[in-house]
């Protein structure tokens, strides 16, 4: 019987998450340097220590039919009209609600700078 070795890259990592009772993901190949079979764990951001977060959108307004949020790049209108109310009636809604959302972002605007 021959026995299989397996390189491990980054072990001091490897060995403390399975000393934590935690599973280790990453890929099993064959190294086209030293043709061996080797593991290399993934990089995981969640299992890094300072993992970074983008904040959720910020609600500026709710609408009678959806939502005005700012992300941190983005301005974000949802609206959601039921297919029944008809084209004239739904057309009429998406005009009101954009006016709404646009009074909304100079009044967050004047607060800021008032």
């Amino acid at each position: 019987m021959r026995k299989k070795f397996i390189n491990i890259l980054n072990v001091i990592e490897v060995m403390n998450r399975l000393e934590k009772g935690l599973t280790v993901e990453g890929a099993l190949f064959i190294d086209s340097d030293t043709h061996q079979l080797s593991f290399k764990p993934y990089h995981k951001a969640k299992y890094q220590p300072g993992y970074y977060k983008r904040p959720k959108p910020k609600l500026i307004k709710k609408l009678p039919w959806g939502w005005l949020k700012q992300s941190v790049r983005n301005n974000i209108l949802h609206l959601s009209v039921p297919i029944d109310l008809g084209t004239a009636h739904t057309m009429n809604i998406f005009k009101q609600s954009a006016n709404e959302a646009n009074n909304a972002l100079i009044d967050m605007e004047l607060k800021e700078f008032c």
